[in-house]
């Protein structure tokens, strides 16, 4: 049987379901200009602030925002279409190296541009990044987004982000800095590479206390000329680590 979903969004004919989250529902909609756009639909989430927050930016690999309103549903949020969807789990052995560097150029970029405008993501993971027709990676889901310096959770132990790929200090209550998202991205370079995450567990609780004291997993022999950037993103101590997106960015291009 077909799943019922809302008719409409403002002025966007909602036509099929994209994703759901654990506050919303991404849509495929039009418009009577004949647009298609991602229509992110949800009665508790502050999308009018998200979309606010996705308008100060500027840059090609970031999610570019259409409009926003409330309806009978609750907020939506309107922006463009990346037709290829979410980047998904890479598979066995990775992807080949220089789509690696590609899209490692393209968050990292992302990334600097977001940092440079005084802001920090804080849930950069694989459903965050959408393909593009063109195969370019956006980076999208801007409701954990916080200026730089924010306070970080009050009650100990909360997870900003998804435990996954979250920085060890996202449960630790430290205030949010660009080197939380360069964890993230350490985590999306494992993954990339090797088809598999380098820190595991059965709980969430087992995942946040590799990322707290695991070593960091050596990289098969084939990518260990890797090791010294994945190590400079995955080190535990912010302070030990890449500091920016600037800065992956640019050890990207030497």
């Amino acid at each position: 049987m077909t799943a019922m979903f809302p008719a409409c969004a403002g002025p966007w004919q909602l036509q099929a379901v994209l994703g759901r989250g654990r506050r919303s529902t991404v849509y495929r909609g039009t418009d009577a200009r004949g647009r298609i756009a991602a229509i992110k639909l949800s009665r508790d989430a502050d999308l009018a602030r998200e979309h606010r927050v996705l308008a100060g930016f500027d840059h090609d690999n970031l999610l570019r925002p259409l409009d926003c309103g409330r309806g009978a549903q609750g907020q939506w949020l309107a922006t463009e279409w990346a037709q290829g969807g979410p980047l998904g789990a890479a598979p066995d052995g990775g992807f080949d190296e220089p789509q690696v560097r590609r899209w490692l150029a393209e968050v990292a970029g992302a990334l600097a541009h977001l940092h440079g405008s005084g802001w920090v993501h804080r849930d950069l993971k694989p459903a965050n990044l959408l393909l593009r027709a063109d195969g370019t990676l956006v980076l999208a889901d801007f409701g954990e987004a916080v200026p730089a310096g924010s306070p970080g959770p009050a009650v100990p132990g909360t997870i900003v982000g998804s435990p996954s790929h979250a920085a060890p200090e996202q449960s630790q209550g430290a205030p949010a800095a660009p080197a939380a998202d360069v964890y993230s991205l350490g985590v999306l370079l494992h993954e990339w590479l090797t088809g598999r995450p380098p820190f595991g567990g059965e709980t969430p609780a087992e995942v946040l206390a590799q990322h707290l004291f695991a070593p960091i997993p050596r990289l098969p022999a084939a990518r260990a000329q890797w090791q010294p950037l994945l190590d400079a993103l995955l080190a535990k101590d912010p302070a030990r680590r890449l500091p920016d997106g600037q800065a992956v960015l640019t050890r990207n291009a030497t």
